[in-house]
């Protein structure tokens, strides 16, 4: 990414007290992943494919940095989830069932 002048940008991922606390916010959630639905493993640790990671969803933080520390767009993901989505924009789903069946 560069900018006007062609300089190169950095920017810095989420990080320090409140980046800590969104995480250990969206952990407590407990929900199952937002890219394949199916559980999270809470006890599992990085680098395991299986393990906890937050993913920015549905925004993409590559696309929408200003929304990096945004609970509403914070989600649990697995890690091969979060690593595997990049910065694609979520798939259409069937939504949720009007009933517990």
């Amino acid at each position: 990414m560069t900018s006007d002048d062609g300089r190169r940008q950095v920017r810095l991922r989420p990080s320090g007290p409140r980046w800590r606390r969104l995480v250990a916010n969206v952990r407590a959630r407990r929900e199952a992943c937002c890219r394949c639905h199916q559980p999270i493993e809470y006890t599992l640790t990085h680098p395991d494919a299986d393990a906890f990671t937050v993913d920015h969803y549905p925004h993409p933080w590559s696309t929408h940095p200003h929304l990096a520390e945004d609970p509403a767009n914070l989600a649990a993901a697995h890690l091969r989830c979060n690593i595997g989505a990049g910065n694609a924009p979520p798939k259409p789903g069937i939504g949720q069932p009007s009933e517990a069946w």
